[in-house]
């Protein structure tokens, strides 16, 4: 009954994007070997890429889904972005080593464990450093999958130090967090999707029509939420969705960094 309560209590909100549900569970492991490495930042273990330098002038940070910095999928993402970007990613573990476990759908005790305000609280701490830390970044780029979304939209702000935004499936974000976004935002949606679901997709655009400021939302016709990182890339549709998510959120974050 708690559980039941939990969630009604959110929904009641006005939200762009409901919160994580058993889709958030699902993944489909990729292949490869991680070419990172753990590092500790600002008192935050992060998966760092290779290329990890304190001396860059650009940076990218992931906020990952449920599965945090552990996951394979994770690790080899970030690997992918900083091959093609050029520059250190950096993905902070905002989960203080306790993502949902493997096969749980358990996301009573999830939330219980990452409430809203011990989260915020961490991205605030770890983002507030951020400058101190990389003296020379003139230019961060910020990409939330899922449950991520949420807290790099507190950042995307006009007084936040992320410079451009991308979410893929973004979960649990209310629309007044959602309006205060000042900065270029790309968003990759699956089209079956129950977090973010059609009536959210169009609501969210409804928003960023009003905030005048540089968007881009991509529907991905035949895939479903988590298509981004977990996704069964054995299939043709999934592949192309989940690669072109990427390839766009590249070329978003080249184009913002350049103009």
């Amino acid at each position: 009954m708690q559980y039941i309560v939990f969630f009604v209590r959110v929904i009641e909100k006005k939200m762009t994007s409901l919160p994580p549900s058993e889709c958030c569970a699902k993944v489909a492991y990729q292949q490869g070997t991680p070419s990172g490495h753990i590092e500790i930042i600002s008192t935050l273990k992060c998966y760092v890429s290779s290329n990890y330098t304190t001396n860059s002038d650009k940076y990218l940070l992931i906020f990952t889904d449920v599965f945090g910095i552990e996951l394979l999928n994770n690790k080899l993402l970030g690997d992918h972005f900083a091959q093609q970007l050029g520059y250190p990613v950096i993905i902070p573990d905002i989960l203080f080593d306790d993502p949902l476990s493997e096969g749980s759908t358990d996301f009573q005790r999830f939330f219980a464990n990452h409430p809203v305000d011990k989260t915020k609280k961490c991205v605030f701490n770890f983002l507030s450093s951020f400058k101190d830390t990389f003296p020379h970044a003139t230019f961060i780029a910020g990409i939330g999958y899922c449950f991520g979304a949420k807290y790099l939209c507190h950042h995307l702000t006009e007084s936040g130090i992320i410079d451009v935004g991308a979410f893929a499936h973004p979960s649990y974000i209310e629309e007044d967090e959602f309006s205060m976004i000042k900065k270029p935002l790309l968003i990759s949606a699956a089209e079956n999707d129950p977090v973010f679901t059609r009536e959210s997709r169009v609501k969210s655009e409804e928003i960023l029509k009003c905030l005048n400021i540089p968007y881009q939302i991509d529907l991905f016709g035949g895939v479903y939420h988590g298509f981004a990182v977990r996704g069964d890339l054995s299939k043709k549709q999934v592949k192309y969705a989940s690669e072109k998510a990427f390839s766009d959120a590249v070329y978003w974050f080249k184009y913002h960094a350049e103009n």
